[in-house]
């Protein structure tokens, strides 16, 4: 094997053109048979940068843009997160939003078939301010995430993409209880009306310190939590103890659905493009049994009971909690008589006749055996959501059926990731 001779060193400054997007927003360019990841590049836009990193096991490199050569990528901006520059987890601060949208779907074109319709992307209502989830590791007296390269640790409570109103009380949780008692991490979620609960995990079972300063907390609604593993999760296994509110915080969603925000399982960060996917994928499910496979909190599964009156809802995820938030919505929105839950891995779905399946898998996708499954149904449609293209495409090819279409939501419009929906038919 002949190895590449190096054309730069470190410190280096070159000229290049990157021709797509790459991990965490750099963009990625071809310069005398090297890989060279620029962070502050856009794709097709010629760029002075400098290398700060040389792979020793292979021809790729890091680069810092430093400036535009020649004329600038028509979606560039001036990036308006303070903390951006130290914190890098939104890698695509310095484009707008509608442009990289383009972008990104251009992208997720590559890895699915040339020949299927494209529906009109879900673009995100806020380009910033719109994130309803955070979570902070409560270290040395501050709130704080790792950097992107994870060397570091990062304040964030400036952050510009999460809601004013968590803004506002990770503020008031700096301000009031981290003084008083120390935390492994705060996870922090609200609604779209602006209602906000904290869960503040602590090592050890709570304290009595921990349980007096929580009560004090200006917010309407406070858990805790004990999280002894080592590693690092944000969040244990353990139940969340409410300690102050009503319970939950409540998202409310198209055809009247009310779900609510689970203090730790898994919820979307952008209930508005998640409301407008789910809707598209409810609306896409037909017949009489419908099952909602990796379900979550249920919201889309329960959508489909709306516009299908005549329709029974089978839902399964790993997750206990998950299983929990949905049974709860199901009651809250007078559903459950026709639905049944489990709380189970995919890949132990019932041997059962379905009509039509929603698939909304984590970015590692479905394992082979649940689109075995899903085949044996005999169901004549599947819908699936997928934060992965990649992982998308392999399963499209082994379930083997058309894609009727596919449709963009842009969940996280600051970064390079893209939901995205698919109908399938046999």
């Amino acid at each position: 094997m002949v190895r590449l001779k190096r054309p730069f060193n470190e410190g280096d400054t070159v000229v290049v053109t990157p021709d797509e997007l790459g991990a965490r927003g750099a963009a990625l360019a071809l310069h005398e048979g090297w890989s060279v990841r620029v962070v502050g590049g856009l794709p097709g836009e010629t760029a002075r940068v400098r290398i700060v990193h040389v792979s020793k096991g292979g021809p790729v490199a890091e680069a810092k843009f430093l400036e535009v050569v020649g004329k600038s990528h028509p979606g560039r901006c001036p990036v308006r997160c303070p903390i951006h520059s130290r914190c890098g987890g939104c890698g695509l601060q310095h484009a707008t939003a509608a442009s990289m949208l383009v972008e990104k779907i251009d992208q997720a074109r590559k890895a699915l078939p040339a020949d299927v319709t494209w529906e009109e992307p879900v673009a995100s209502q806020q380009a910033f301010g719109y994130r309803t989830k955070t979570f902070f590791l409560a270290e040395k007296g501050r709130f704080a995430v790792r950097s992107a390269g994870g060397r570091s640790l990062v304040d964030t409570r400036d952050c510009g993409v999460v809601t004013p109103a968590l803004r506002e009380a990770s503020n008031d949780i700096l301000d009031s209880l981290l003084p008083r008692v120390p935390l492994r991490t705060v996870m922090l979620r609200a609604n779209r009306l602006g209602d906000v609960q904290a869960t503040l995990v602590q090592a050890g079972a709570p304290t009595p310190e921990l349980l007096e300063a929580a009560s004090d907390l200006p917010l309407d609604r406070v858990f805790v939590q004990q999280h002894d593993a080592p590693g690092n999760r944000i969040h244990s296994d353990e139940p969340e103890i409410l300690v102050k509110g009503p319970g939950p915080v409540v998202e409310s969603f198209a055809h009247g659905i009310e779900s609510f925000v689970p203090p730790t399982a898994f919820c979307q960060g952008n209930p508005f493009v998640a409301d407008a996917m789910y809707q598209h994928a409810a609306s896409a499910l037909t017949g009489d049994r419908i099952a909602e496979i990796y379900c979550g909190a249920g919201v889309a599964g329960l959508m489909a009971l709306k516009l299908l009156p005549d329709a029974t809802l089978y839902a399964i995820d790993k997750s206990p909690r998950a299983i929990a938030t949905a049974l709860a919505n199901a009651q809250r929105n007078q559903m459950v008589d026709r639905c049944v839950f489990e709380a189970k891995a995919a890949e132990d779905l019932p041997d059962t006749k379905w009509d039509s399946v929603l698939l909304n898998p984590p970015r590692a996708g479905c394992h082979a055996s649940v689109l075995e499954r899903v085949r044996a149904s005999g169901a004549r449609r599947v819908v699936y959501m997928s934060c992965n293209p990649q992982t998308l495409a392999r399963d499209v090819e082994r379930l083997g059926w058309r894609v009727m279409s596919v449709r963009a939501g842009d969940m996280f419009p600051q970064t390079p990731h893209l939901e995205l929906l698919v109908v399938l038919e046999p």
